[in-house]
C-alpha cells in the first residue's frame, strides 16, 4: 500500500547507501549457496567413482582381466606420459589459486596470465589423456579387448568430461567479470573452481594409482576388501 511503502521511507538516509546496505549481506548469501551446491556435486562426484572403484575391484577377480602393468610389454609398466599428464593438472591447479590472489590484489595484468595459464594446463592435461587413448589402441588395446582397458577408458573418461564440466564453468567466470570487473565476484568465484580443480586433480592421482597398479597389488586390495 502507498501508507506503508511511505511509512517505510529513510529520507534521512541517501539512496545508494540505502542499498549498498544490503549488497555485502546478498553476496554473502549467493556465495554461501554456491559454495554448498559445489559440495554436494562433489560428494556425488565422489559416490559415482566409489561405486566405479568397487565394481573395477571385482573385476580385477575374474580369469579374463590383465592388469595394464607390470609386464615389460604392457603399456602402463612405463607410466611416464600419465606422469606428465599430472605434472599439467597440478599446474592448473597452482595457477588458478594464483588467478584467486591476483583477484584481490586487482591485479588485471596477473590474473590474465594466471587465467590463461590454468586454462592452458588444462588442455594440456585433457589433450595428453586423448594421447594415451590413441596410444592404447594403435597398440592393440582396445575398449572390448580387455576388462582393464575398458574401465581405464570408463573411468579416465568420467574424469575428462568432469574436467571439460570444470572448463565450461571457468570461462563463465571469465565472462561474467569481463562484463562487470568486479574482482571480488571473481576472486569468490575462482575460490570456488579453485576447490574444483584440487578435487579433480586428488581424484586422478587416485584413478592413477589404481589404473597402473599390477595383478598382485589388485590382488592384495581385492583380499583387503573382502573380494
Amino acid at each position: 500500500m502507498p501508507i506503508l511503502k511511505s511509512l517505510q521511507e529513510k529520507p534521512w538516509l541517501p539512496t545508494t547507501l540505502a542499498q549498498q546496505t544490503n549488497l555485502p549481506f546478498a553476496a554473502q548469501n549467493r556465495e554461501k549457496s554456491a559454495s554448498t551446491a559445489l559440495q554436494f556435486f562433489l560428494a556425488v562426484i565422489t559416490v559415482i567413482f566409489f561405486l566405479f572403484t568397487v565394481t573395477f575391484l571385482q573385476r580385477t577377480q575374474s580369469f579374463d582381466f590383465q592388469a595394464l602393468s607390470g609386464e615389460p610389454w604392457l603399456p602402463f609398466t612405463n607410466a611416464d606420459i600419465l606422469w606428465q599428464n599430472s605434472a599439467y593438472l597440478l599446474l592448473a591447479s597452482i595457477s588458478i589459486i594464483l588467478a584467486k590472489k591476483f583477484a584481490l590484489q586487482q591485479s588485471l595484468y596477473a590474473i590474465i596470465v594466471s587465467l590463461t595459464a590454468t586454462a592452458l594446463f588444462t588442455l594440456l592435461f585433457i589433450s595428453g589423456q586423448v594421447q594415451v587413448w590413441q596410444q592404447l589402441n594403435q597398440s592393440g588395446f582396445y575398449i572390448t579387448t580387455n576388462p582393464a582397458n575398458s574401465y581405464y577408458f570408463l573411468l579416465t573418461g568420467v574424469h575428462a568430461l568432469h574436467i571439460i564440466g570444470g572448463v565450461l564453468v571457468f570461462m563463465r567466470c571469465i565472462w561474467l567479470f569481463a562484463f562487470s570487473y568486479s574482482y571480488q565476484q571473481l576472486a569468490s568465484r575462482l575460490k570456488l573452481c579453485a576447490l574444483y580443480w584440487h578435487y579433480l586433480f586428488f581424484i586422478w592421482l587416485f584413478l592413477f594409482f589404481l589404473l597402473t597398479s599390477d595383478a598382485d597389488t589388485f590382488n592384495t586390495i581385492a583380499l583387503i576388501c573382502g573380494f
